[in-house]
């Protein structure tokens, strides 16, 4: 493999943080080696979808005709997967691919790892084995020539010199909530926030319920604090502008990507306490903590360092050391 371009498909059923995750390790191993990127999203639907991935019979029967369509020969040299439903093709494409494609699986497959050449769960899913690497969460990449990108396109915030904080608010999902009680409760402490030398920068998310976000936009408002909630009326999207730049950031408990962005750049992550949870995000959190990258938010913000956490390219050098093995 080595001096040539290596052909990497990001396979997932195209649900955007499960697709992410593939593409950041694709991206990461381009920063090793020459690479050509396909974006593969495969939706299968009817009886086989009920059934143990390794129990289907006809995995290309179960997608639409334009998406088997490109399950065909060119095979690529590193095919990534993410995702249940993912994981059918990739017991399979060793076999289409006589054996020349490196089978990757992100997450937790729920079977042994052998039946993959390289498993990524993260640490609190508790996988082990010789081709196992584990990550902290989820993995995200973000080049340097992007993120000049991003810096040279946003605006600086204003009032230099204090001390920028970047408030990542989720919401509510399958685990957590976000009720109107529990982010006034928010707002009170971003407000004794606001009277200290700091200048917040508060961006809200797909899961973050109306109520809330018309809460935390008032705040901003009132405060000085800029926002973004992914309106037209918000402007370009800061957000990789804003991680590249902050000192501290707030982040609530329930997304397991938004902890990762923040630690890929070393921010010293204050968890907010949601209402909800569960035990594997009591795992995640720990993990966090143990690393060094997290604290829960106790109404002060004290600063610390450690190492910024980026997986992916553990990931991306774990999937070069195999390519170019005799």
């Amino acid at each position: 493999m080595e001096g040539r371009e290596v052909s990497v498909w990001c396979v997932s059923d195209g649900r955007a943080g499960i697709e992410r995750q593939t593409v950041a390790v694709a991206h990461a191993l381009s920063e090793r080696v020459p690479t050509r990127i396909k974006v593969l999203r495969l939706q299968p639907t009817g009886f086989q979808v009920h059934l143990p991935p390794s129990l289907w019979l006809m995995p290309k029967s179960a997608l639409p005709i334009e998406q088997a369509a490109r399950l065909q020969p060119p095979w690529p040299d590193v095919w990534i997967g993410n995702g249940r439903r993912s994981i059918p093709y990739s017991l399979r494409v060793k076999k289409w691919s006589a054996r020349q494609s490196l089978v990757v699986q992100l997450q937790d497959p729920r079977m042994s790892p052998k039946r993959f050449d390289l498993v990524a769960p993260p640490q609190h899913d508790a996988v082990r084995g010789d081709n196992v690497i584990t990550t902290l969460g989820a993995p995200v990449w973000y080049s340097q020539r992007q993120i000049e990108g991003e810096l040279a396109a946003i605006p600086s915030p204003r009032h230099a010199g204090k001390k920028l904080v970047m408030v990542i608010l989720g919401g509510t999902s399958k685990r957590h909530q976000l009720s109107l009680a529990r982010a006034h409760a928010i707002v009170a402490d971003l407000q004794r926030l606001a009277h200290q030398d700091v200048h917040l920068l508060i961006t809200t998310s797909r899961r973050t319920p109306k109520h809330a976000e018309d809460l935390f936009r008032a705040f901003a408002f009132t405060s000085g604090s800029d926002f973004f909630a992914n309106e037209a009326r918000d402007g370009r999207n800061p957000y990789l502008a804003w991680l590249a730049q902050a000192d501290i950031a707030l982040v609530t408990e329930d997304s397991t990507n938004m902890m990762t962005d923040v630690a890929f750049f070393g921010i010293p992550i204050h968890l907010i306490k949601l209402e909800g949870g569960d035990a594997k995000f009591d795992r995640l959190h720990s993990a966090f903590i143990e690393r060094g990258a997290a604290r829960w938010f106790n109404g002060s913000l004290a600063p610390w360092s450690y190492e910024p956490i980026r997986d992916a390219m553990a990931i991306a050098e774990a999937i070069q050391a195999r390519l170019i093995s005799p």
